[in-house]
């Protein structure tokens, strides 16, 4: 029976728990937020502490420095992105008229006959597919800030909330190392080397990728935005950016901008030796990736084998859309640990001449 009372209590927690984090939906997000900003940068900054520099500072530094970032985007970048988007939906009929004039024909030559009622048919699917996945994806945070903003005293509320991040995250990043303490200080002494184990080799693999990808991201963000301007793509700046920073997931960058940077080079006056230099771009950023920036800043020993990486996005995004894309491989990642884990405990219990063959 004190068996059962206590499954009863844990089965009550857990049911408590549940509840205070639905009803906190809002908090979870930002704290969510503000721990992963601590989460990426946190070696940075102890990095910084060795070389000599005050943590409190390094801190103040580098959130500053976002600040200033996320200022320079939406004051000096996000006009010159809207006007850009405005000349581009201008030139729309222009595009459907060269698209109904070199691509059709070119589909009836290989018998895929495609008439303008059927090319606006799938392009009006397309388009609702891509609404459905990215609003499907999106709801649960838009839920979060209509529910912040829906009114004054909540406006008042989500301003503080979104203040409340680069705050947070700033104790969070100071008192790192000693919250880290505390939390094993409240284990049990004889949990503390298991779970300080496991957390360091889910840290080495699952933290390495994540921010050994978003500094790859960042670098290929900006390399594909100054590219992409270079050449003269229509709304280029944007559309590296976004393609540089869809590199979390592996690969998604050439799927997010290869194509529409390809399609909008070949739609404005056919250049095709723009469209040759967008190929470039992104095939020397994958090979730059590859070749170099990953194996430096990701390391061999954390990441996972390409064909993993490649079946663990298809089967996430078959089974839960985009979320499922962009979680598959961290996934992917903590099972690699856990069965590793596993297959080591079982192999620790073979024979010697089990283990020499």
């Amino acid at each position: 029976m004190p068996l059962l009372y206590r499954w009863i209590g844990w089965g009550l927690a857990a049911v408590v728990v549940v509840g205070f984090l639905y009803l906190t939906w809002g908090i979870v997000v930002l704290l969510s937020v503000s721990f992963f900003i601590a989460y990426v940068l946190s070696p940075l900054v102890d990095y910084m502490e060795r070389w000599g520099l005050p943590r409190t500072l390094t801190i103040a530094l580098l959130i500053l420095a976002g600040g200033l970032g996320l200022f320079f985007f939406v004051l000096v970048l996000m006009p010159q992105l809207q006007s850009q988007a405005r000349q581009l939906a201008s030139r729309a009929p222009e595009w459907e008229q060269w698209l109904l004039q070199h691509i059709v024909p070119l589909l009836e030559r290989v018998g895929l006959p495609l008439d303008q009622n059927s090319l606006t048919s799938y392009a009006t699917q397309a388009w609702a597919a891509l609404r459905s996945n990215v609003s499907g994806f999106g709801q649960p945070v838009l839920s979060v800030f209509s529910t912040m903003f829906a009114g004054i005293g909540n406006f008042i509320i989500g301003i503080v909330s979104i203040v409340f991040v680069p705050v947070f995250a700033f104790y969070l990043l100071r008192d790192f190392n000693r919250l880290e303490e505390r939390f094993y200080a409240a284990l049990p002494p004889a949990w503390r080397p298991v779970v300080d184990d496991w957390l360091a080799e889910l840290d080495h693999v699952v933290g390495g990728f994540l921010r050994g990808q978003f500094t790859i991201s960042i670098i290929l963000a900006a390399l594909y935005a100054i590219g992409l301007s270079l050449l003269g793509v229509p709304i280029g700046g944007l559309l590296g950016v976004i393609s540089g920073l869809a590199n979390m997931v592996p690969y998604m960058s050439a799927v997010v901008g290869l194509v529409p940077a390809l399609l909008l080079s070949l739609i404005e006056e056919a250049n095709i030796w723009r469209a040759l230099g967008v190929l470039l771009l992104y095939c020397g950023g994958q090979l730059l990736e590859g070749v170099y920036l990953g194996p430096r800043i990701i390391g061999r020993e954390t990441g996972l084998h390409p064909v993993v990486v490649m079946v663990s996005i298809m089967v996430g995004g078959t089974l839960f859309g985009l979320s499922g894309i962009i979680l598959a491989v961290p996934t992917a990642g903590v099972l690699k640990v856990v069965l590793w884990r596993a297959h080591r405990a079982w192999r620790s219990t073979w024979s010697p001449l089990e283990k020499q063959g």
